[in-house]
C-alpha cells in the first residue's frame, strides 16, 4: 500500500528540513567560534618572552606546538589557567614534554658606551 502525503505533511516536512538546516548552520558557526583561533585566546595571557618562545617553537615543532596551543587555550577557556604565562614557564613546559627548543642567543659587549655584538670584537682581534 502506498501512502500519499497530503499538503500539510509536505509543509511539515519542509519546515522540519529548514529547522534542521538552521540548527546545523548554528552548530557549525558555534564550533568555528569555539575553535576559531586558540592562539588569539592564548596570546592574551602570554608575556612578551613567552610569545618569543612560542614563535620559535612553532618554527621548530609546528605540529606539536599547535597541539600544545590548543590544549592551553582550552584550559584558559575553562578557567584553569588565569595568570600570565611567562617565557620561562612555557619553555619549561616544552622541555617537560620532551621538546628542546633552541632559542637564538646573542652575546653583546659594551665599548665606549655602545652595545656591540661579540662577533664584531672577534673580527677586529
Amino acid at each position: 500500500m502506498v501512502r500519499v502525503m497530503d499538503e500539510r505533511d509536505i509543509e511539515l516536512e519542509l519546515l522540519k528540513m529548514k529547522r534542521l538546516a538552521e540548527l546545523s548552520r548554528r552548530l557549525k558557526k558555534s564550533d568555528r567560534e569555539i575553535s576559531e583561533d586558540p592562539l588569539k585566546l592564548l596570546n592574551s595571557l602570554l608575556s612578551e618572552k613567552a610569545k618569543e618562545v612560542l614563535k620559535v617553537a612553532e618554527q621548530q615543532f609546528p605540529r606539536e606546538t599547535k597541539r600544545i596551543v590548543d590544549v592551553l587555550a582550552r584550559l584558559v577557556k575553562e578557567g584553569k589557567i588565569k595568570s600570565i604565562i611567562t617565557g620561562y614557564s612555557l619553555y619549561q613546559l616544552f622541555l617537560d614534554l620532551g621538546l628542546k627548543i633552541r632559542m637564538p642567543t646573542k652575546i653583546y659587549y659594551e665599548e665606549k658606551g655602545k652595545r656591540k655584538p661579540l662577533s664584531e670584537y672577534f673580527r677586529r682581534v
